[in-house]
């Protein structure tokens, strides 16, 4: 029998023993032959809404060991929550007070951030909240943000890379009336579907390789397999013809710039933090690690379609990757591949009308800033990286007893993210969303006026964004700000704050 706790903890630590299928179809394999690959069932995981309990909406979730068969019949271990890998789609509403009951069923310690929540920093989930193993932690507060699709992950210090890898991570839906009566797809596993795109790498006897090499290190850590919620060479069979997809980039280190194959348009509705005032037509989309978008596509009935990554666009200035050692390091990385097949033999023909507009994104004047905060995102080459280290924000490593920053209460600022690395960082930002105010002096593209959590920083780039701490205040529970390449977040590219009123 597999013991499932002993293969997570030794692939923690040491390399495998040879890879398995790679990512890429890019040989000599044709079209027709690489879609036939594509033909399991996409995973639909669970909603769960939990039970209403004195006013409270109470949602019990545990952290486990479990075996999971990406690979034919091979086992593979791997770690989930309320199940074998991944966890289920948490669905809340604007307005709930909500109880999460975290209980770890592992052997060492864990964590559950809800990533893109505006909450009191001691039920963050961050490093600080620690669940020790047996020991069952109460997150308690109240849903403030509107319609969004938001996520949860582990978060604990020096370990979210490999906990994340083996599984730990799920979606977050928020709805709310507003959204509600703008009749867009929401049926949810027919017309609303939840794509979590994550690669990873695998062992010839089928368990999972995390960090098995020094490049897995400093780039972070980028698989060879394609999962999308869990399912190798997923297949969707489209029910409706217009189809909404919640996508995130569940992947530890890899940025996706995701097209269909035929190149057909598609509209996006919504970023980070909700939606968007309106759609904005598109034929790809850019997507770091942390990051999500909701897009509507049309399938016509009879439609066979991959969604595919293409290599990233590498202009150079302002919003678009720089070569210099590690960019060709990552251009080497970075080859198209197909990800996904949408099926629409059998999809409804009828038509649906799609919102000219969707709302107003709460929005900052830059006049109203009392501040502007500097972050440099350092690595430093040499000996300190080959090991490991040399990752940083402002020159510093992460310390858990360094407050680096102290934010006023209700203030409107400015951060400015400057990257000064030869790789891109997306630069993720606890308790708020903000907006993007510029590139290199540049506005934003449209699909990225919206609200934002996580926010791709090239390498030489500079990039504005303003925001507004609000609600909670604390001064001696921190948040945090980081990298979210997490093998850079778990080497010391993290700082922490403290929202003080």
């Amino acid at each position: 029998m597999l013991n499932t706790r002993r293969q997570f903890l030794k692939v923690a630590s040491a390399g495998g023993i040879g890879l398995l299928t790679p990512l890429g179809f890019t040989g000599s394999v044709s079209a027709d032959e690489s879609i036939s690959w594509f033909k399991n069932p996409l995973g639909i995981p669970p909603l769960e809404t939990g039970n209403v309990i004195d006013g409270k909406r109470v949602i019990n979730l545990s952290l486990g060991y479990g075996t999971s068969t990406f690979l034919g019949d091979r086992p593979t271990a791997t770690v989930g929550i309320n199940g074998a890998y991944l966890g289920p789609v948490i669905r809340v509403r604007q307005g709930d007070d909500v109880e999460l009951k975290v209980t770890n069923r592992l052997t060492e310690a864990s964590t559950l951030h809800w990533h893109g929540l505006n909450i009191p920093a001691a039920m963050d989930g961050g490093p600080h909240q620690s669940i020790n193993p047996g020991q069952t932690w109460n997150a308690a507060f109240k849903i403030l943000q509107g319609a969004s699709t938001q996520w949860y992950h582990s978060h604990v210090l020096h370990r979210t890379g490999i906990q994340v890898y083996f599984g730990l991570a799920g979606l977050l839906y928020i709805d709310d009336e507003h959204s509600k009566s703008l009749d867009l797809p929401s049926t949810y596993g027919v017309d609303d579907i939840p794509l979590v795109l994550q690669d990873r790498s695998f062992n010839q006897d089928g368990s999972l390789l995390y960090l098995g090499s020094m490049h897995d290190r400093m780039m972070g850590m980028m698989g060879q397999l394609m999962l999308v919620n869990g399912t190798t060479f997923a297949r969707f069979k489209v029910q409706k013809r217009l189809t909404r997809l919640r996508i995130l980039n569940g992947s530890n280190a890899r940025i996706y710039n995701l097209e269909f194959e035929d190149q057909r348009e598609f509209l996006q509705m919504a970023t980070d933090g909700g939606q968007l005032e309106r759609p904005v037509a598109m034929r790809d989309i850019v997507l770091a690690p942390g990051e999500r978008a909701e897009i509507l596509v049309e399938f016509v009935p009879g439609d066979d379609v991959l969604l595919r990554h293409k290599p990233l666009p590498r202009r150079g200035g302002s919003g678009a990757a720089t070569m210099g050692m590690m960019g060709n390091m990552m251009a080497a990385n970075d080859q198209p591949f197909s990800i996904m097949r949408f099926d629409a033999a059998q999809s409804s023909s009828t038509a649906q009308t799609i919102p000219a507009r969707l709302t107003t994104p709460r929005n900052w004047s830059p006049n109203d800033a009392v501040r502007t905060r500097r972050f440099d995102l350092n690595m430093q080459m040499g000996m300190g990286m080959m090991r490991g280290g040399g990752f940083g924000i402002n020159g510093r490593p992460m310390d858990m007893r360094r407050i680096d920053q102290r934010v006023p209460l209700g203030d409107v600022e400015i951060w400015e993210i400057v990257n000064q690395s030869p790789m891109a960082h997306p630069f993720h930002i606890h308790d708020t969303q903000f907006r993007i105010i510029d590139r290199n002096g540049r506005p934003p593209m449209a699909g990225e006026q919206g609200l934002k959590d996580t926010v791709l920083v090239y390498p030489r780039e500079r990039v504005r964004i303003i925001t507004q701490f609000e609600n909670y205040a604390d001064a001696k529970a921190p948040y945090m700000f980081h990298c979210h390449i997490l093998e850079h977040e778990d080497a010391g590219m993290m700082g922490q704050f403290v929202v003080v009123s």
